[in-house]
This record gives structure tokens, C-alpha cells and sequence, in this order.
């Protein structure tokens, strides 16, 4: 296992941060959305999403990475919900990326780890996420990390399809 070095994310990452979330969607997601959508993904769009994010951020959210042998292997972003129907002691992770080449080594789990202990320090009883209804792999990991099943489903449009998601819910005073 390797000990990533997590911290916040600055404006110099941005490129980093877009690799790891297009690389990661055009594996993980391979077989979940059409391949036209992946296909077309691209690093630099994500750069200038991203440096947009990291220059103008909101309030109550965060962005952390990770990093080994000075690349940027993981990221993970969230903090206060964005969903109308929970109370606001409630915080959400909007997304966890690791890197297809790192996976499996532990990075995942430590950014979860410490997103989660950012989360109880800014005072949240529980969190939620969601994630592709048929994204059996991931689905398992989070509850392999005590995630559970919230039930709450969403359905987001792309150009062409539809994402399907479902909320999961963890308590953070556990």
C-alpha cells in the first residue's frame, strides 16, 4: 500500500484533477454510459472546469488530493448538500476519483477517510453520495466502507442519454 500525501487542492492541480476524472470515467464508466460520451471527454474542457472550481470555490465545499511521486493520483470533492430534501446537518462527497494506474493500492480509502474526518470537523452528523444505480463495483466499495443504501434515485439528462443514480447515507458519529 502506498501513503499518498493528501492535502487541499490548489489552482496548480487543476490539470492533475482533470486526468484523473477523465481517465477514471472513460474506464469505470465504459460500459455504464455510451462509449460516444466517453469518447469525447476531454482533459482540457475538464482543466478549465476545474480551474474554475478551484479559483471560484462555494462555500462549505472542498476539494482534496492526492498525491504520489508528485502526480496527482485521487481527488475527492464535496462538503455542504446539495439536496433540497435533507437538513443541513447532513454533508454530502460529490465525487472520489482515483486514477485507473492507482487503483487498488489504498489511495481511495485514505481520501475517503480523510474527506469524512473534514466532514465531522465542520460538524455533520451523516453524509450522502450518489452514484450510477448500475455501477455495481463502486456501489460495493462504498458499502464496504459503511455506506448504506439511502434509496432516494435521480435521474441526471446528458446529450443523448440519461444518468440514474441512487443516494447512499453514512452516519458520521459512528
Amino acid at each position: 500500500m502506498i501513503t499518498p500525501i493528501i492535502r487541499e487542492a490548489t489552482i496548480k492541480d487543476a490539470p492533475g484533477i482533470a486526468t484523473v476524472h477523465v481517465k477514471m470515467w472513460q474506464k469505470a464508466y465504459r460500459s455504464l454510459v455510451p462509449d460516444f460520451f466517453l469518447d469525447q471527454m476531454s482533459i482540457k474542457n475538464k482543466i478549465d472546469k476545474w480551474l474554475e472550481i478551484l479559483r471560484n470555490p462555494k462555500e462549505g465545499v472542498k476539494v482534496f488530493v492526492a498525491e504520489a511521486d508528485n502526480t496527482i493520483v485521487g481527488w475527492v470533492s464535496g462538503g455542504k448538500n446539495r439536496d433540497e430534501d435533507l437538513t443541513p446537518d447532513i454533508g454530502e462527497l460529490f465525487g472520489i476519483y482515483i486514477h485507473p494506474d492507482w487503483q487498488g493500492r489504498g489511495i481511495g480509502s485514505a481520501l475517503l477517510e480523510n474527506f469524512l474526518g473534514f466532514l465531522r470537523g465542520e460538524g455533520y452528523s451523516k453524509a450522502t453520495l450518489w452514484v450510477l444505480d448500475t455501477n455495481e463495483k463502486t456501489r460495493s466499495w462504498y458499502e464496504s466502507k459503511g455506506w448504506k443504501l439511502e434509496g432516494n434515485k435521480k435521474t441526471e439528462a446528458k446529450a443523448g442519454f440519461d444518468l440514474h443514480e441512487i443516494r447512499y447515507i453514512i452516519d458520521l458519529k459512528e
